[in-house]
């Protein structure tokens, strides 16, 4: 399934969106949203199992968006949650829609099962001109390339880094994050703010993406994206050249990518 849609948007210039079960599993954990009139863009990657994982990832998305959504211009629907006085006021609305989401899916585990509990990794770009609020939670990570170079710009929190395992070279064994929407009351989701450029292109994914890709990867990628006379549909190529480099270097997981071209 794929998404890109040649929609006016205010700093995105442009975005592509797809999500693949991979080349093994029969079930697609992973989930992508894109709200381009909320400059709001996410990915998720569930874990649980046949109609949990694939519930819980999508669950969250739509929690983070109608907070979001919500929270824009409307004071009281993010109290009584919490004020970081460092972050502005777009990442503090994210960072609470993150809390938000994990007590809904919280709240709705607590009254299941243990083997029908679910959870996801989660991470969403938020954009306020050119400044860009990320926020993430488990194993997803983002990339920034600007100018042919490639920047990682969060830390997943997963087993695979917390072993200190360089990027190309992740060991499925471990890839299981260490923080997760759902399965905790206490969450601490990760934010970055960053002010982008004109031409950045930034790439969110799920970890049965970008493990997998080196820099020549995506930095191949940018390059033929400068070349192609249609943005939007070179956006959907890309995105499909990555998730299938990921495969033939011997990714069996779900896959979700987001990639957001800067005006």
């Amino acid at each position: 399934m794929s998404d890109a849609k040649p929609v006016r948007l205010t700093t995105v210039r442009a975005y592509g969106a797809v999500s693949d079960a991979g080349p093994v599993r029969p079930l697609n954990e992973d989930a992508y949203i894109a709200v381009p009139e909320r400059q709001l863009f996410g990915v998720a990657d569930g874990f649980g199992g046949n109609g949990i994982g694939d519930i819980a990832a999508k669950k969250c998305l739509e929690h983070v968006k109608y907070f979001v959504e919500h929270g824009l211009g409307d004071s009281e629907v993010t109290l009584p949650f919490i004020y970081r006085s460092y972050y502005t006021g777009g990442a503090n609305l994210v960072f609470n829609a993150f809390l938000y989401a994990n007590q809904q899916l919280f709240a709705e585990n607590k009254k299941k099962q243990i083997n029908g509990r679910g959870g996801a990794s989660v991470m969403f770009a938020f954009f306020e001109g050119r400044h860009m609020t990320l926020a993430n939670v488990g194993a997803c990570s983002a990339f920034l390339v600007r100018r042919g170079r490639v920047q990682a710009l969060v830390r997943p929190r997963s087993y695979n880094a917390l072993k200190g395992v360089f990027q190309g070279s992740w060991n499925p064994k471990y890839a299981f994050p260490l923080m997760a929407m759902g399965h905790s009351n206490d969450l601490e989701p990760e934010i970055l703010e960053l002010k982008v450029e004109k031409g950045d292109l930034i790439l969110l994914a799920t970890d049965g993406v970008y493990p997998r890709l080196s820099e020549e990867d995506f930095a191949e990628c940018f390059s033929l994206l400068r070349k192609k006379d249609s943005l939007d549909m070179a956006i959907q190529e890309q995105n499909q050249r990555l998730i299938e480099i990921a495969k033939s270097k011997g990714n069996t997981d779900n896959q979700a990518l987001i990639s957001l071209v800067c005006a």
